[in-house]
């Protein structure tokens, strides 16, 4: 139908939904549980059955890379026949529009019809790399701005695009996902809920219901937030296949504040104002002489930020919870020329508190010898028992250790052979009296 749809509105090129037979009745979504069954609107779909992903033989290796390009291809597909049918993004959403109001379907299952068709695309070729991503949708989503760095743009647009772009999953409620896009394209808004619907029904046979949320009423923190992005609520109506959210806590037990600072002394608790709420033992010893008792500390009097490349504030932290952070701990008293290769690095990740509006960093330092521990400032015992790194420094001092005693035990041996070089003369000489003494100097 949307072929058709096409012609009368004389628009040249092949039409993205070519695949896709249409039918005049509206009805719900088809239900299935087979796997490899998309989760398409009878409105577009008709009553055609051999629209199933046929799976392609990919020959792509699982591999860092791989994934990355198969995420690429989601977040920004190449998709050909729509641009060989449309100049421009605006032209695209004006010919769906259009064809929303001429058959009567909401241009929400448009899109989610499109983004099923994208997916498809990629499932066909690289299902295999897709499964390996993450074991729930949330984990799915999450899981693209560290993989999307992994992949390799075709073009610098591409790149820069792919560099802004974030994606955060919020796992709060029980059946319900918020899904923020942050500093998406044009296009992006025209498919990506059919892209959550898909990977949901193919990856994990989880049957979910995906609304793009225009005015952010449901956005909370995420509100406030001044980037571009898209918000999406996403209901999930087959609640067995949930997986148990970190966010979500099951009991109102309380730890004390004590414990927190023990057990995680590189910690850090920052509100909306970018103040520091509280800070672990680790760090209160070596910030405790710069802190002033009559005002909260602020964020960049005593850390930057290394990587990401972000500013340090609150909304520019948020859309880049998914990255692994690298805070640098700024030197008081004493300017970097004057101890280099002293200043204290910090890796870790940022996580949300939705509940109270703010930010936790966990972390450890970035060392692996001792005396890179101890020549700032750090003892052993300041790492907790459950931190690797611990473990990273031991084994490194031990490394450190053998390789001594081998290079010892080497200059052992060789003095050894230059005093056995230096006896043999003189037991040539023994060897030569003591036959003498017995055969004679003739024989």
């Amino acid at each position: 139908m949307f072929c058709a749809k096409l012609k009368d509105l004389k628009i040249a090129g092949e039409c993205p939904f070519s695949m896709v037979v249409g039918n005049e009745e509206p009805a719900d979504f088809e239900e299935s549980s087979a796997v490899n069954v998309l989760p398409v609107s009878r409105e577009v779909q008709g009553t055609n059955t051999n629209i199933l992903p046929r799976r392609k033989i990919s020959r792509s290796k699982v591999n860092l890379h791989s994934v990355g390009e198969s995420i690429r291809k989601l977040v920004c597909p190449e998709c050909s026949n729509v641009v060989l049918t449309m100049d421009n993004a605006e032209q695209l959403s004006d010919v769906m529009r259009n064809f929303s109001l001429k058959t009567d379907i909401p241009m929400n299952t448009l899109t989610i019809s499109l983004g099923l068709e994208v997916f498809r695309d990629c499932y066909e070729e690289d299902g295999h790399i897709l499964r390996v991503v993450g074991g729930a949708l949330h984990d799915f989503l999450n899981s693209f701005n560290v993989l999307l760095k992994q992949s390799t743009p075709p073009t610098p647009e591409v790149q820069h695009y792919i560099h802004q772009a974030s994606i955060l999953c919020l796992d709060k409620d029980p059946g319900l996902l918020t899904v923020c896009f942050f500093n998406p394209l044009p296009t992006t808004e025209l498919f990506f809920s059919g892209i959550i619907q898909a990977a949901a029904c193919l990856l994990y046979c989880t049957r979910v219901e995906v609304r793009m949320d225009v005015g952010g009423k449901d956005s909370g923190a995420l509100q406030a937030n001044h980037q571009p992005h898209l918000l999406y609520s996403v209901v999930v109506r087959d609640g067995r296949s949930l997986t148990p959210s970190p966010m979500r806590t099951h009991s109102s037990g309380d730890i004390p504040l004590s414990l927190l600072y023990s057990t995680f002394p590189f910690h850090i608790l920052l509100d909306q104002e970018m103040s520091l709420m509280q800070i672990g033992d680790g760090l209160r010893r070596r910030l405790g002489r710069c802190r002033d008792g009559q005002r909260r500390t602020v964020f960049n009097e005593h850390f930057a930020i290394v990587s990401p490349e972000i500013r340090a504030s609150f909304q520019d932290i948020l859309t880049m919870l998914n990255t692994q952070f690298v805070l640098r701990v700024k030197q008081h008293g004493a300017s970097s020329a004057d101890s280099p290769g002293k200043h204290m690095d910090l890796k870790g990740q940022m996580i949300f508190m939705s509940e109270m509006s703010a930010l936790l960093f966990l972390g450890s330092p970035c060392v692996d010898k001792l005396e890179e521990l101890t020549g700032r400032g750090l003892y052993l015992s300041d790492i907790p028992i459950h931190n690797a790194l611990r473990d990273v420094v031991l084994v490194g001092e031990q490394t450190k250790a053998q390789d001594g005693l081998k290079k010892r035990l080497g200059k052992a041996k060789a003095a050894n052979g230059r005093a056995a070089l230096h006896d043999i003369p003189r037991e040539r000489r023994s060897a030569f009296v003591a036959g003498t003494s017995c055969a004679g100097k003739k024989v």
